[in-house]
């Protein structure tokens, strides 16, 4: 009997995994870049706004953007409720056995913003120690996911170069920047949300020409 119990569960959920909609075909999930190492997805939110019921199924990276009231709730379990914070990132490894399957609500008055970084390795490993460069610290340090949070005060550079791994560079708030990439120069004023893919071996620079501080997460890639 128990055995037939556990095997209904098994079903039930089987089936409730794949009535839903992946987290990168839910409306208000954009995908924004896609190659074989990431999906990044641009998530919006609007006051009063709640999503579908999506699937989460690879490990995750989410960078959030503002600061909003939201309501959660776990497919067959009770709502949650929490604050965002701008900068606040965290990781989760959504993979099988630890599939999610949720829904996300708006409580506040404005847009929540918020960032999914899918990983799609297959492996979960870091060769090589984090970096140690000016200005970036380490904040999420996982076999999957590895990331930096990063201030620049006016003038302060992120000198990123000669590294063997890609890099996703995302600032937190709006910034007036300066940025040499293999010897382009741009002068432009970023947004947040706004990234920029790294390649390995790349010589990236990043200079604040604002006068307030410029936030960033940069997340290293498998």
């Amino acid at each position: 009997m128990r055995t037939l119990i556990l095997s209904f569960i098994y079903l039930f959920n089987t089936i409730n995994v794949h009535a839903q909609v992946a987290v990168s075909k839910e409306p208000r999930h954009h995908v924004v870049f896609e190659n074989n190492k990431v999906r990044i997805l641009n998530v919006l939110v609007l006051p009063g706004d709640t999503t579908q019921y999506h699937v989460h199924s690879t490990p995750s990276v989410f960078i959030p953007f503002t600061k909003t009231r939201t309501g959660s709730q776990r497919i067959n379990e009770q709502p949650e409720y929490g604050t965002s914070v701008a900068g606040n990132v965290w990781f989760e490894d959504l993979s099988e056995p630890h599939i999610k399957i949720h829904r996300v609500w708006n409580m506040d008055t404005s847009v929540f913003h918020v960032m999914d970084i899918e990983l799609l390795a297959k492996e979960a490993r870091f060769i090589l120690n984090p970096l140690a460069i000016p200005h970036a610290h380490i904040q999420i340090d996982t076999p999957w996911a590895r990331t930096y949070i990063i201030q620049l005060a006016k003038n302060q550079e992120l000198n990123i170069k000669e590294q063997t791994c890609d890099f996703i560079l995302v600032a937190i708030n709006g910034s007036e920047i300066k940025m040499i990439e293999n010897g382009r120069e741009n002068r432009t004023f970023i947004k947040p949300g706004q990234y920029y893919w790294i390649h390995a071996h790349d010589k990236f620079i990043m200079i604040n020409q604002g006068n307030t501080p410029a936030n960033f997460t940069l997340v290293s890639i498998n």
